[in-house]
């Protein structure tokens, strides 16, 4: 079969991998799946002997076409659309993907603004260890707040590169994402990234930012709490807090946080 390396297409071919993965998802009868990259049909296979009914996407049409023809199973619909098309209205229990690097940022922002209650993913390790970066340090980006804040995340297997064919250049790991708050809109995410523009400077420095070029109201800021501390060593929780009262303060957004 063809595979496309401009898709960033690896396989997982170690059946024993392959069925730890199974195990620990821990899917049952009652679970509707939702997959995101069908592949060969290996994993979907598995899939649909243990859940109730598989949503699967395969945005390449010679995977598409080889899984239509293969793959026969009654609860398996099979769809060769992008599953993270923001008009899909598909309700699900557990999203299920094994993601290559260029895509793993639009999967879990996408996962952020959805109703759902598990999620089992295979990451690139170096993108897991950016989900879970601590304030302070390097990897602390706006992927990290967005992820911590409206996730909790664990950590489940280690999966080497050897699983998977051709072998990628770094290793993977399979994670579990539990909701642990309401959905995030989309203005709330923009908002995030916008203002992480700002990680290595100290809130009072953003705050008086916005005065020289927005109406506002800042009279209140607390600077003796907020003042001195770089937006980078702030908590998740106090990143959005921060950003919260930003909105709250500027009168005139124009393209502020929607950049």
């Amino acid at each position: 079969m063809k595979k496309l390396t401009k898709l960033g297409q690896n396989f997982l071919v170690d059946h024993a991998i392959i069925r730890r993965i199974i195990q620990e998802s821990r899917i049952n009868r009652n679970d509707v799946v939702y997959e995101v990259g069908t592949g060969k049909g290996i994993l979907t296979t598995e899939l649909c002997k243990i859940s109730r009914f598989v949503h699967s996407f395969e945005l390449d049409f010679i995977l598409y076409s080889h899984c239509k023809r293969n793959l026969k199973h009654e609860n398996l619909e099979l769809l060769q659309v992008n599953g993270f098309n923001e008009n899909l209205n598909i309700p699900f229990d557990i999203f299920f993907s094994s993601l290559p690097y260029y895509e793993s940022r639009n999967a879990v922002t996408w996962l952020c603004q959805r109703n759902f209650r598990r999620g089992i993913i295979l990451l690139q390790r170096e993108f897991v260890e950016k989900l879970l970066s601590n304030p302070g340090e390097t990897n602390y980006r706006a992927i990290s707040i967005l992820s911590q804040y409206r996730f909790s995340i664990k950590k489940l297997l280690d999966v080497p590169r050897t699983s998977f064919s051709p072998s990628p250049n770094v290793d993977s790991v399979l994670i579990e994402i539990y909701p642990r708050i309401s959905p995030l809109t989309n203005k709330v995410i923009k908002d995030i990234q916008f203002l992480l523009s700002f990680r290595k400077k100290t809130t009072s420095f953003i705050v008086n930012y916005f005065k020289k070029n927005y109406t506002h109201d800042f009279d209140n800021f607390d600077h003796n709490g907020f003042g001195k501390i770089k937006l980078a060593n702030l908590s998740p929780e106090d990143i959005v807090r921060f950003s919260t009262y930003l909105n709250n303060s500027t009168f005139n957004n124009k393209q502020i946080m929607t950049n």
